[in-house]
């Protein structure tokens, strides 16, 4: 269950911190900003989809 929540937290709540607080904090171009958007929704995804799977075969 936790890494159901770490993986919660990579695909909603990181991505928005990014999106408001890169512009304010950086002068990152939207360009990097998206991927780093991106990256953490990804990595949010397969933290899930890793859990939910692993968790089948055992």
């Amino acid at each position: 269950m936790l890494w159901l929540a770490v993986g919660l937290i990579f695909l909603i709540t990181v991505p928005e911190v990014l999106r408001v607080g890169l512009p304010t904090a950086t002068n990152i171009g939207n360009v990097g900003r998206s991927v780093l958007v991106s990256g953490c929704e990804l990595l949010g995804l397969g933290t899930i989809l890793w859990t939910v799977y692993r968790g089948g075969m055992q």
